[in-house]
């Protein structure tokens, strides 16, 4: 299955990196295509103070994105398990953002329409622009 949601982005899913240094990025796992949706307002909305999110991407459904979500009871989580996503500017290719895979969930599981929604925290640019470009 493919995803019906035309793509808006191509990103760079990457395995073992450290969320305490999102641009010293592990092992790249994928580069995919995905449709990369704003979603702060909505996200502010979690109770858990560790279940926030900023931004929505869906993505075709065999591909393999990892969170480290553990429950709600989840004292002792280990961040380093789930992915780092990046997404590189299509204008200054060197400036890139880097996202934190916070839940990941199947939607329409089995549908035609199926698909895989990561729900992430955006982390600062790695390099804000110094001047108009």
């Amino acid at each position: 299955m493919a995803l019906i949601i035309p793509s808006n982005v191509t990103v760079e899913i990457y395995r073992t990196a450290d969320p305490a240094s999102p641009y010293n990025l592990g092992t790249l796992s994928a580069t995919v295509k995905g449709y990369l949706k704003p979603d702060v307002e909505q996200g502010r909305l979690g109770s858990a103070e560790w279940l926030k999110w900023t931004h929505q991407l869906y993505l075709d459904p065999v591909v393999d994105i990892r969170d480290a979500y553990n429950s709600q009871l989840d004292p002792a989580r280990d961040n380093t398990l789930a992915d780092i996503v990046v997404l590189y500017d299509t204008a200054v290719p060197t400036r890139k953002t880097a996202f934190y895979v916070v839940f990941v969930e199947q939607v329409s599981r089995g549908h035609h329409a199926g698909s895989v929604c990561a729900f992430l925290d955006r982390f600062q640019p790695e390099a804000w622009p110094t001047s108009a470009v």
